[in-house]
């Protein structure tokens, strides 16, 4: 499991990479008195943004009445590190991008991946996970994909505002988006569709429920967490904590407990 869902690894490619704009030269730039990141340290809390149908990255607990989840976790060690609570803002996937620009959340954790729009939209972190992407039938269907335009024909459900979407987007490939993932699993066992495209931790969770199986499979971007540009000071302290939690174990731990 973890050569499939693996931390993004080595840690001179994170700093070098996309990370080193922001983890080492943020130290850097001149703190500004009315940074978000003093913001949240007055208000005591910092506002993240997420979308609790995508386990084991985070859902609601209905039991407790607790988010939990690999994002939920790893926030916890930003704002234990940032000395503040959480208020967590639980809405449709697609509308986290819009919900940060606008100062409606401080922060998204939901576990998204890095892509060149979203990047033109807001700051991302250091990758914390790299996953796939997989194309999900029933465990009895014969569908046999080999490259997206085999998809074609079929109803294929994606989840809105996706990294799968917009993979089928720049396929040319016809789609039904939903703005919670739960519905494509009902609707592939109730036959509305045949396939769902996923990230491939959630077909592992939806595997132990139903019968299911991956016939498509696409290495995707890593996952990072998100906040809007021109604020150094609270990307510094979450790609600190995101790369302690890679020396020291942490995020092994953290995908011991979800992924295996």
């Amino acid at each position: 499991m973890k050569r499939e869902i693996a931390v993004v690894g080595i840690i001179a490619g994170l700093v070098l990479g996309f990370g080193l704009g922001w983890f080492i030269p943020s130290l850097l730039v001149e703190r500004p008195s009315g940074s978000l990141l003093s913001q949240i340290k007055a208000r005591g809390s910092i506002i993240i943004g997420t979308s609790s149908d995508w386990p084991p990255f985070e859902i609601y607990n209905v039991t407790t009445e607790q988010y939990e989840g690999f994002d939920i976790d790893l926030c916890n060690l930003i704002a234990a590190e940032l000395g503040v609570t959480i208020e967590w803002s639980d809405m449709s996937f697609g509308a986290l991008i819009d919900s940060c620009l606008t100062g409606l959340i401080d922060m998204i954790a939901a576990a998204m991946f890095v892509t060149p729009s979203r990047a033109q939209q807001l700051a991302f972190s250091v990758g914390y996970i790299r996953t796939n992407m997989v194309c999900v039938v029933l465990e009895n269907s014969t569908i046999t994909v080999d490259s997206y335009t085999d998809l074609l024909g079929y109803e294929v459900d994606v989840l809105t505002g996706s990294a799968e979407m917009w993979e089928l987007d720049d396929a040319g490939i016809p789609y039904n988006d939903y703005p919670k993932a739960d519905v494509m699993a009902t609707n592939l066992v109730a036959n509305i569709s045949q396939v769902a495209f996923v990230d491939e931790p959630v077909f592992n969770i939806w595997a132990k429920i139903y019968d299911f199986k991956v016939v498509y499979t696409v290495l995707a971007e890593p996952c990072a967490l998100f906040t809007r540009w021109g604020e150094p000071e609270l990307m510094a302290v979450i790609n600190d904590v995101i790369l302690k939690a890679y020396t020291d174990g942490t995020l092994d731990t953290l995908i011991d407990k979800w992924f295996m």
